[in-house]
C-alpha cells in the first residue's frame, strides 16, 4: 500500500505527531512518499530525516520564472489532450479556487507529484484542514483521481473556521474520508456540514516503548517538581500554570515545590516577566524549546504533569495534546482542564485533575491536593499510563488508520 502526504510546510517542528504516525505506518510495510508546497524557513524537524524519509519528500513551489510556468502550462495540457480530458482542461480555465490561489501551472504540477502516471498512489493523506482543501480542490478539477483523506486537529476546525462556515464545502464534497482525532471534533465537523458517514475518529498516539514508565513516588524531604510542556502561545494556559503555581507556594510554605516551564513563542518574554513579578521566581524555571530527549529527561525527574489549556481569544483550540499523552505514558498525573478533547484522554479523579479553563484557584488547589498526596500521585499516574497503553498507543492506532485507508480500497473508491 502506498500513501501520499500532503503538507503545506513540511517538516515543521511541532508536528511530531505527523512523522510519528508515519513511521507507525512504515512499521505497518506501508510505502510513504510526501509532497509539499514548501520548506518551513524557521523551526525545522529533523525527525523525518531521522526515520528515513528525506529522500522521499517533493517541493512543489510556485515557480517565478514565467517561462516556467508556461512551460508547464504546456506539459499539462498535452497530457490532458492525450488522454482526451477536454472537462478538466474547461474547469481549469474557468473554476475559481476562492482563496487557494494557486497558479495553474503549480496546480498541474502539484497534481503530477501527487498522482504519477506510472505509479499513482492509493490515497493521498493531509494533515489539517487547509492542506485537505488544496487536494479538494484538485480532486475537483479532475486532476487527482484517487483517494484522500484529512485529519482534523484544532485550529483547523475552531479559528480557521471562524466566520466562514462553508470554508470545507468543496473538502466534504471531494474526501473520502474525514479523521477527526476527538468526537468532539466529530461532532464540530458535523455542525460544519460533513456527512457523517465520512467520518472517523482516529487517535493520536505516541511510542510506548520510547517512553519509560516509572511509579512515580514523592518520599520525604524530596522537592516535588511540576512540569509544564508546550509553544509559548495563549490556548496552552502557561499565564494560569504561573498563577495557580505561585498561590500554592504562598498558601503553602511547609511544601517544597518547583516548576519546569518547556517551550519557546511569542508570548515567552511575557510569560517570564509574570513569573519575576510574582515573587517566586527561584522556584520557576524557564529551559525554553528542548530537543525531544531533554524534554524526556525532564518529565522522567518530575512528578506532576500541569497544562490548564483555554480556548483563545482568536477561537484557536487544542485537539488533544501529545504532550499530555507522552507525560502519562511516563507516569505521570495530570493537572490540565476542560477544554476541547482533553477530558476523552485525562479521565478526572482517576488519571488526574480537571479543573474549568482560566479558573486560577481551583487550578492551584488540584496542584496541592496532588504535592501533598504522594500516593495519589502514583496512583493516577499508572492509570495514566494504561490508558495510554489501550487507546493512545502508536502501534495500535497505525494498525487502525492502516485498516480505515484500506477500507477505501475495498470499497472500489
Amino acid at each position: 500500500m502506498n500513501v501520499t502526504y500532503f503538507s503545506l510546510n513540511f517538516p515543521e517542528l511541532t508536528q511530531t505527531f505527523v512523522y510519528n504516525e508515519m513511521r507507525g505506518l512504515k512499521n505497518l510495510a506501508v510505502d510513504i512518499d510526501v509532497v509539499a508546497l514548501r520548506r518551513p524557513a524557521s523551526n525545522v524537524s529533523s525527525l523525518p530525516e531521522q526515520y528515513g524519509f528525506s529522500d522521499r519528500i517533493r517541493y512543489v513551489q510556485a515557480d517565478k520564472r514565467r517561462l516556467s510556468r508556461i512551460a508547464a502550462l504546456v506539459r499539462g495540457a498535452i497530457r490532458l489532450l492525450a488522454r482526451a480530458d477536454f472537462r478538466t482542461l474547461w474547469r481549469l480555465a474557468t473554476m475559481r479556487d476562492s482563496d487557494i490561489r494557486l497558479p495553474i501551472s503549480q496546480k498541474l504540477r502539484l497534481a503530477a507529484s501527487l498522482q504519477p502516471g506510472s505509479s499513482p498512489s492509493n490515497v493521498i493523506h493531509c494533515h489539517f484542514g487547509p492542506a485537505g482543501r488544496v487536494v479538494a480542490h484538485l480532486k475537483k478539477l479532475g486532476l487527482i483521481k484517487v483517494p484522500m483523506t484529512t485529519v482534523f486537529h484544532g485550529y483547523d476546525i475552531t479559528q480557521y473556521t471562524d466566520g466562514r462556515p462553508d470554508i470545507y464545502r468543496e473538502l466534504f464534497e471531494q474526501a473520502d474520508l474525514l479523521l477527526p482525532i476527538s468526537d468532539l471534533w466529530r461532532r464540530r465537523l458535523i455542525d460544519l456540514g460533513a456527512p457523517a458517514e465520512k467520518i472517523t475518529t482516529i487517535r493520536l498516539g505516541v511510542d510506548c516503548d520510547a517512553f519509560d514508565y516509572r511509579l512515580r513516588t514523592i518520599p520525604a524531604g524530596q522537592r516535588t517538581r511540576f512540569i509544564t510542556i508546550g509553544r509559548m502561545t495563549e490556548k496552552k494556559g502557561h499565564r494560569f500554570t504561573i498563577q495557580a503555581f505561585s498561590q500554592l507556594v504562598s498558601r503553602r510554605p511547609d511544601l517544597d515545590l518547583s516548576l519546569d516551564i518547556v517551550g519557546n513563542g511569542p508570548l515567552f518574554d511575557e510569560m517570564r516577566s509574570l513569573a519575576e513579578a510574582s515573587g517566586h521566581s527561584d522556584r520557576i524555571q524557564f529551559h525554553g524549546g528542548l530537543p525531544h530527549q531533554e524534554i524526556k529527561r525532564l518529565l522522567d525527574e518530575a512528578h506532576i504533569f500541569v497544562l490548564p489549556s483555554v480556548t483563545a481569544a482568536d477561537g484557536d483550540m487544542e485537539g488533544i495534546p501529545v504532550s499530555i499523552m507522552e507525560a502519562m505514558a511516563m507516569g505521570l498525573p495530570v493537572v490540565s482542564t476542560r477544554h476541547s478533547g482533553i477530558p476523552e484522554l485525562v479521565v478526572d479523579g482517576n488519571s488526574g485533575r480537571l479543573v474549568d479553563e482560566k479558573d486560577v484557584p481551583a487550578l492551584s488547589s488540584a496542584m496541592e491536593e496532588l504535592a501533598s498526596s504522594p500516593d495519589l500521585v502514583g496512583t493516577m499516574g499508572s492509570q495514566g499510563r494504561m490508558i495510554i497503553e489501550q487507546g493512545y498507543n502508536e502501534r495500535s492506532q497505525a494498525r487502525s488508520l492502516k485498516q480505515s485507508l484500506q477500507q477505501l480500497q475495498t470499497k472500489g473508491i
